[in-house]
This record gives structure tokens, C-alpha cells and sequence, in this order.
């Protein structure tokens, strides 16, 4: 007899079309495969699955499929904490970073708004994204659905929202970062850590008004940027005010 395959929640939106209006899908098992390529072979990354069970029991990514067998796909479940290891993950992260893709690369600026440690860089292709993980273990967000089935990506997101500020929001609901939010500690354009940094050091860097109206000041790490509270980081602030009452 064929397998049975049922995906839950808004599992089915990311399979092929040939799957996505079907629960559940049957197919019969003509080859030997772990549940794991079977799952991304409708078109899922494993990165999107929280549990699958096999007949009512909890099974790992290596698990065989077979014909005869009944198996239930789940999401992750919110909030998803990656530093607890899991039967699917047994090696948990140790904390929280990201690399995003060019398919949602404004979202990087949002999430260093917030405080987060967030690699970017639109000319980066799928190779260079998968090598930074192989040396960095980070968090891959993006749309594109085959560079989160790729082997080497542990820990990833579909981000499933269109607006950059909408993807901030989801992010920081996923993976329950409310209380880690530390807006304003790293460089918009470098990710780097930003340190205070003295007026009368800088005062030949500034323009006329902001030397004026302005007494407080950080600097970037490494790129040497400048920054002040001006109106633009009242923006910014206005905008992280969105997401806190979203996820209160």
C-alpha cells in the first residue's frame, strides 16, 4: 500500500503545486530514502519541519520511509527556541545570529536596527551564505526554498511576509526574541558593534547642525560610521514601537 503524508498548518503553501492542494499526499515508495529527502522531495525545506511522526510516533530526519506507513508533518512551533536541542535538531545553536539572502536583504538592516547579529551582503550567491554557515552555524533567512533544503543549513526560515518592517515582526515572533531586543548597539551598514565615542573627537566629521543641536554619539567598530539621535533614529524607534505592541 501507498504512504500517506499530511502536512499541517501553512506547511502545504510551500510545496510544489502538484502537492499543495492535497492531504494527504499518497505516493508509493519506489526507493529507498530517509524521511527527511522524501519531505524536501514535495518541495519543503527540512528547515520549515518541527516534528514529524510515523504512525503516531515521534521519528528523527534519518528515519526510512516505507509503503504502509501514515506520517504527520508539523511546523515549528512559536517560539522556537535553537538553543535547546530537539529530536530533529540534537545539536542546538549556541545563540542567536543571522545571514540573510538577497530575496529579503532590506530585513537584515531591521534586524541590526534591533540589536541582532546579522550578516548581509546582496552580491553573496547560495555558496558563499552555505560557507558562512559551515563556519558560523548561523540562522539562514530567506524566500528562496532551495537554499534552505541545502544540507548545510540546520537552522532556517522560510520568512513567509512581503514588507521588510511585516518581516521583522515575523522573525522576532518565530524565533521569541522580544526580550532580546537591544535596538541601536550595532552598525546599519556593517553589522558591527557600535562604542561611544567623545564630540570633541569627532567634531571635525560633523556638519554645522548636528555639531550644534547634538551631544551624543557612537561610532562603528570597523567602518568608522558615525551616529546620533537624530530624527532618523526617532523613526527607527517608532518603527521597533510597532513591533513590541505586535508581539505584546
Amino acid at each position: 500500500m501507498p504512504s500517506e503524508f499530511t502536512f499541517h498548518g501553512d506547511l502545504p503553501s510551500l510545496l510544489r503545486p502538484r502537492w499543495r492542494y492535497k492531504s494527504p499526499v499518497i505516493i508509493s515508495i519506489t526507493r529507498r530514502a530517509s524521511i527527511k529527502d522524501v519531505v524536501e522531495s514535495f518541495g519543503l525545506p527540512h528547515t520549515e519541519v518541527g516534528r514529524v511522526e510515523c504512525n503516531d510516533l515521534q521519528v528523527d530526519f534519518s528515519f526510512p520511509v516505507e509503503d504502509s506507513q501514515k506520517f504527520n508533518i508539523y511546523g515549528v512551533e512559536t517560539p522556537w527556541d535553537v538553543t535547546r536541542p530537539s529530536l530533529l535538531r540534537p545539536e542546538p545553536l549556541k545563540q542567536i545570529s543571522f545571514v540573510v539572502d538577497v530575496n529579503v536583504g532590506r530585513l537584515a538592516r531591521y534586524l541590526r536596527m534591533a540589536g541582532f547579529d546579522t550578516l548581509y551582503d546582496y552580491r553573496w550567491d547560495d555558496n558563499r551564505i552555505v560557507d558562512i554557515v559551515n563556519r558560523e552555524n548561523r540562522i539562514v533567512l530567506s524566500k528562496d526554498l532551495g537554499l534552505l533544503k541545502r544540507k548545510q543549513v540546520g537552522f532556517g526560515r522560510c520568512v513567509r511576509a512581503e514588507k521588510p518592517i511585516d518581516q521583522l515582526d515575523e522573525i522576532i515572533c518565530v524565533f521569541g526574541l522580544t526580550e532580546l531586543i537591544r535596538p541601536f548597539r550595532r552598525c546599519l551598514e556593517c553589522n558591527s558593534l557600535l562604542i561611544p565615542v567623545a564630540k570633541n573627537v569627532i567634531l571635525p566629521r560633523l556638519e554645522p547642525l548636528t555639531r550644534k543641536y547634538y551631544t551624543s554619539f557612537s561610532m562603528c567598530t570597523t567602518c568608522d560610521k558615525i551616529y546620533w539621535s537624530g530624527s532618523h533614529r526617532d523613526n527607527m524607534k517608532q518603527l521597533l514601537t510597532t513591533v513590541y505592541t505586535d508581539q505584546s
